[in-house]
């Protein structure tokens, strides 16, 4: 009587645990679908604009250049003791 309690228990608590475990396979198949069907939706950044700033990038640059020059020239009258 008590091993046929025993047995009935032990195949209860094992038809639990697989339950459980497909129910968190279940679970995680749910949360792996929602992430697929929300990275499915998602769309890359706009970056056309980025083609028309190589204009006004090199122009930039060639303003950069023009203020270290000017800068260099500050320097060098600074520098000298004889010049106002």
């Amino acid at each position: 009587m008590v091993k046929d309690i025993k047995k009935n228990l032990t195949n209860i608590v094992v038809i639990i645990g697989l339950i459980g475990s497909i129910g968190a396979g279940f679970a995680k198949f749910g949360k792996m679908e929602t992430q697929l069907k929300a990275l499915s939706t998602a769309s890359a950044p706009d970056v056309s604009g980025i083609k028309n700033n190589s204009k006004d990038i090199a122009v930039l640059q060639k303003e950069i250049e023009l203020l270290n020059l000017q800068i260099k020239e500050m320097k060098v009258a600074a520098s000298n003791p004889l010049g106002n």
